[in-house]
């Protein structure tokens, strides 16, 4: 999902015509003292400290990574390392959902939490949850749960959103996942069923990396600069102290979702995954390379862009591609300065692909909208671009740039083959400006060429490709029938009315 506001915030907002109005009334949080901690050192003595010790003995100062493009497989590593947590869970996350996967996800974290480890969760608060829920799972003596930029008006969000626009705007967007300061996920995926092929509906093709080595003392701080900072407000300052949960209610809680769990079709086909038997026996095939850490400061909820590191970190690597650029990028507003620097670099001889989703697999129109307006000046300048389809009888053989039912979610890009960024920043003004954002950029010409070696076969498969025709229209091109359409393929006309109506409006910069 993208990480801006959702779509009734958005449809408010357009028609209270508030934006002037709104964007000189942002406010700061007061934040009560509270306790100051920080990530626990690695124990070596710990089961994921032996279990992957032989590694990093052969790879010293290097990272380890492994693909989870799969979103079972996501799923399975998260539960993996967190049901062998002995010490500490640091989890950081725009949207943790209250549906099945969060649900068994919430469960490990407590029983962690009953095991003694300690279990800290710093969630963005744009998601609305019970605060009285989230109180209570707090009571346990070793959970500890804060809530990013919070709305001060608990109940009724969209008048808090009205009259504090500015600073409820920026959004804590990272993710991450770090047990026992061995183990680290970061990628692209929040919580929830439609990040980990869950949910029949809708699924989001996605990509995290599962990571050992140098790069997980870097998270781990990352996390404590966000965790520690005034921005970051305990639920307890929110909500009152929680009353911890009887054992009695624990144990039917538990009971149910076991039930859940025998009884449904998607934890059977888990149970079938490659990655269990590679986690069993420690025959997970990481690649190895250096890594670098890239994060803004929570200070760029009130600081300007130019202000932030990792917007400038990208813009360096950008600045370095000099042969091709891969960007995949789910909610792609490259700006009409972005597409120019796009289009000139094309010009002069750099292979540009862009990766992102058709207006049928959006799920913000309004983003689609403005990034068409760019389209053009794209294609016309050599930029190869390829669109995410929806097409219920593609295979359902789930991937990282799209399958049946899929919006693109991946935050991915490739620089002249040698290095792969991953993460939660979306090339967009709202990535750019307002949100908080991480990623983890690693050297890896090996993985880089067995994603080069995939990625014709899934284009086509997968995605419609964008020409221009003789008369300098737009035509998409299915590559897998040979059928071309002259506009918004699988999009209705409402759809593409809506889309043609948001890009007339003055948001650009709010997507």
């Amino acid at each position: 999902m993208h990480a801006s506001l959702p779509r009734y915030f958005l449809i408010q907002f357009l028609l209270l015509c508030c934006v002037a109005l709104l964007s000189g009334c942002a406010q700061t949080t007061p934040s009560e003292p509270k306790a100051i901690s920080y990530a626990i050192a690695a124990h070596p003595s710990s089961k994921l400290a032996r279990y992957i010790a032989p590694e990093l003995q052969e790879h010293p100062n290097q990272t380890g990574f492994y693909p989870l493009a799969n979103g079972k497989d996501a799923f399975i590593a998260r539960l993996a390392i967190i049901q062998s947590a002995e010490h500490s869970i640091d989890a950081q996350y725009y949207i943790f959902r209250d549906d099945l996967t969060s649900t068994v996800i919430s469960m490990y974290l407590y029983q962690a939490a009953e095991r003694g480890v300690r279990v800290r969760l710093l969630l963005d608060d744009m998601q609305s949850r019970n605060d009285e829920d989230m109180a209570n799972i707090a009571a346990h003596p070793n959970i500890e749960v804060r809530l990013f930029n919070p709305f001060k008006q608990r109940n009724v969000r969209s008048i808090g959103l009205v009259s504090d626009f500015d600073r409820l705007n920026r959004r804590m967007h990272n993710k991450s996942l770090t047990v026992d300061g061995i183990f680290s996920i970061a990628g692209g995926r929040n919580i929830g069923d439609e990040y980990f092929s869950a949910d029949s509906s809708v699924e989001f093709g996605d990509f995290d990396l599962l990571m050992v080595g140098d790069i997980v003392s870097p998270i781990a701080t990352q996390f404590d600069v966000y965790w520690n900072n005034d921005a970051a407000i305990p639920i307890e300052h929110l909500q009152g102290q929680g009353n911890k949960i009887p054992h009695d209610e624990l144990a039917q809680w538990y009971s149910e979702q076991h039930q859940n769990i025998a009884t449904s079709e998607y934890f059977y086909t888990l149970a079938s995954l490659p990655i269990i038997e590679k986690l069993k026996t420690q025959k997970i095939p990481f690649y190895w390379g250096d890594a670098e850490l890239y994060y803004d400061l929570p200070s760029k909820l009130s600081a300007p862009s130019q202000e932030n590191p990792l917007l400038h970190q990208i813009s360096e690597l950008l600045d370095h591609t000099k042969q091709e650029l891969l960007l995949i990028s789910p909610y792609f507003v490259p700006t009409k300065a972005g597409a120019e620097a796009l289009a000139k670099a094309s010009r002069d001889g750099m292979k540009i692909t862009i990766i992102t989703n058709s207006l049928a697999s959006n799920d913000v129109f309004a983003v689609h909208g403005w990034y068409a307006k760019r389209r053009q000046l794209l294609l016309e300048s050599g930029v190869h671009i390829y669109e995410t389809q929806v097409n219920p009888y593609i295979s359902q053989k789930h991937s990282w740039i799209g399958s049946s039912r899929t919006s693109l979610h991946a935050k991915t890009y490739i620089l002249d083959r040698e290095q792969l960024f991953v993460g939660s920043f979306n090339f967009d003004p709202r990535s750019a400006q307002y949100n908080t954002e991480m990623g983890v950029v690693v050297h890896s010409p090996l993985f880089i060429k067995k994603i080069y070696q995939k990625l014709d076969g899934s284009l086509n498969k997968n995605t419609y490709r964008l020409i221009l025709d003789e008369n300098n229209n737009i035509v998409w091109v299915d590559e897998r029938t040979q059928k071309r359409y002259t506009s918004e393929p699988d999009a209705s006309l409402m759809l593409r009315m809506g889309a043609w109506f948001s890009g007339m409006l003055p948001i650009e910069n709010l997507l």
